[in-house]
This record gives structure tokens, C-alpha cells and sequence, in this order.
């Protein structure tokens, strides 16, 4: 059943525990059918409860859109997100989704496909994995994790007939992380590609080790669970935004993000991961010039200035017309 902007409402067909942290969750439709067809590499929004919204990756193969499956990892010092899924989402119960959304998709290239994952970044991964295997390109599975016993979606991987091209590595901090990359990420081809999810640092020292290996910039694949968000200084960085729809200008201090001053002012937008890592509150800019924060928009569409995400993003020039 579809709801508010092409909204679906699921059943959680299945609940499993993958390790002490995570767990997976087999969503279908409620009155049986398919759901939207995806890519891998795809999320979609989940809404554990009202007025909560969060993104998680797509786990299975795109060629089965009989269900979705999510792999959530619990954050106890998170912002309530997992939280919610774990406690909330039981089998049984009923639960509105988004369409999926394709912001961390394959390419078609020729080369090897090299895919690294550290910890829960592996969820996407693995339907790349599955939809590599399908066309039968040439890639490996990196899997990072703290132990075995972190391991989620093993019986995903042992099943399956690509099994062999996962490889494991526990425990690895620098430099003994280093030498198993430099080792992975060696000798790169003509049209190979890195695919790369997990925690920032994680994937900070996977791209410093293949820009070291002669790794083309464009060849790394990302997508980030989370983004650090900018350090503000009070008492510098003020600036004025106006809302061209609305006709008022509002005073952004520099002690608070753009979002926040909105909500205040009666303002809502809509939002999902406020950290400028999603893209949901991507908003047009009018005049003026941003200042990016954010790990959503390419890098010429930052040069470009003509859009920005007012979570976390600010101003350079001392005035800012949105089209709000």
C-alpha cells in the first residue's frame, strides 16, 4: 500500500540476530506481490516510529524484489535510530518505507571490482557482490570486522556460489591495516574500481592507501554512514538567510545550523540523517555562495553553488537566498 509520496507500507516478515550488534530485517509487501525494483548499492528510508526517519542499505540480490533486506547495527550512543528498529520492528508488525534511492550505484566498468567494507559498511556490498557474481564480472569482497564473531550475513556468503571471492580480515589497526591494504589495492588496471563502505576512518585510510597505489581519484567508489559535523566558532561566521517563497530573511548565528534557525522560525523542511550525508533536505540556492559541509553533492556541483543541504552546510558571502 502506498502513502505519502510514494511511501510503502511492509510487513517484517523476519527478524534475526547476525551478531551481539546486529540484526537483519526481511521486509515484504503486506499484501503479497513485489516491491520497486532497485540497483545495488541502493537504501531506502524507514520510519521505526513517527517522526523518526532513517536510511539503511538494500542487503539482497536486486534480482529478487520479492522483499528488502536490511542489516542494522545498534548504536547505543546513536540518535535513536537503531534503537528504534531493534526494540520497535518485530516480526509481524507493519512499518512505512521509501522507494529505493540510488546514490552508491555499480559501474559498468571492465576492470576488477574490489569491494572493502568495514563493519556494518558491508551491507551494500554484498547485493553489489550477488549482482557482480549475476553478470559474472571479475571482483573480490574485502570484509573488515573486529573478530568472527562480527561477521553479519555469513550463511548469505557461505551459500552462495561466490563465496570464495570473500576474504576476511580481524582485529586489523594501523599499520598492520596498511600492509593488508597495500597489499589488496596493488597494481591497479586500466578500468578497475574500488567500492568502499564503513566507518570514515576506516575508509580515510582505504583511500590514502590507494592514492598511494596509484589509484585514480575517480576509481573509489564511496558511501558514508555519517559525516563529522562542521565546528562552529561563536561569534564569527554570521549570516543572513532569505527565503524567496516565503518573502522573510532570518539571522543565522554561528552557533547554529541553517536547520535549526528554519524550525525555530516555523519553518520545517523535510530531513533524514542531518549530517549532509543523505541529501533528502537538498535545497536550490538563488544568490550567494555556500559554504560545503557536506559528503552528499560531486565536487563540481559544489563549485557550481546552485545547491546545498542547509543541515550542515553554512555561508561564505554574509547573504543567502534559498528557494524556500
Amino acid at each position: 500500500m502506498a502513502g505519502e509520496a510514494g511511501e510503502l507500507e511492509v510487513i517484517v516478515k523476519r527478524v534475526r540476530a547476525e551478531t551481539s550488534e546486529i540484526r537483519s530485517f526481511v521486509l515484504a509487501p503486506v499484501n503479497g506481490g513485489a516491491l520497486p525494483p532497485f540497483e545495488a548499492g541502493a537504501h531506502i528510508d524507514v520510519y521505526p516510529m513517527p517522526g523518526l526517519q532513517r536510511q539503511y542499505s538494500l542487503v539482497n540480490d536486486p534480482a529478487d524484489c520479492s522483499c528488502y533486506v536490511l542489516g542494522v547495527k545498534r548504536e547505543e550512543n546513536g540518535r535513536g535510530g537503531s534503537n528504534a528498529m531493534h526494540s520497535r520492528l518485530t516480526e509481524g508488525a507493519t512499518v512505512r518505507i521509501g522507494r529505493p534511492k540510488h546514490n552508491f550505484a555499480l559501474r559498468q566498468n571492465r576492470g576488477r571490482s574490489l569491494l572493502l567494507a568495514g563493519g556494518i559498511g558491508v551491507t551494500p556490498l554484498l547485493s553489489m557482490a550477488q549482482a557482480l557474481a549475476a553478470r559474472d564480472a571479475d571482483f573480490q569482497l574485502h570484509y573488515f570486522a573486529r573478530s568472527n564473531q562480527e561477521l553479519a550475513f555469513q550463511d548469505l556468503i557461505t551459500k552462495s556460489a561466490w563465496g570464495e571471492r570473500v576474504f576476511y580480515h580481524f582485529g586489523l589497526v594501523p599499520p598492520l591495516l596498511n600492509d593488508a591494504l597495500d597489499e589488496i589495492l596493488s597494481s591497479p588496471a586500466e578500468d578497475d574500481a574500488i567500492y568502499l563502505c564503513g566507518p570514515n576512518p576506516f575508509m580515510d585510510v582505504v583511500r590514502g592507501s590507494a592514492e598511494e597505489a596509484g589509484w585514480p581519484a575517480g576509481s573509489i567508489v564511496l558511501e558514508h554512514f555519517s559525516a563529522e559535523p562542521p565546528k562552529l566558532e561563536p561569534g564569527k561566521g554570521e549570516f543572513v538567510v532569505r527565503l524567496a517563497k516565503r518573502g522573510i530573511e532570518l539571522l543565522v548565528p554561528s552557533d547554529k545550523p541553517i536547520i535549526e534557525v528554519l524550525r525555530e522560525a516555523g519553518v520545517e523542511i523535510k530531513t533524514s540523517c542531518e549530517q549532509g550525508v543523505c541529501g533528502t533536505c537538498l535545497t536550490q540556492v538563488i544568490e550567494g555562495e555556500p559554504e560545503h559541509n557536506d559528503l552528499y553533492l560531486t565536487d563540481e556541483e559544489h563549485e557550481s553553488g546552485r545547491l546545498m543541504t542547509p543541515c550542515v552546510s553554512r555561508a561564505k558571502s554574509k547573504f543567502l537566498v534559498l528557494d524556500l
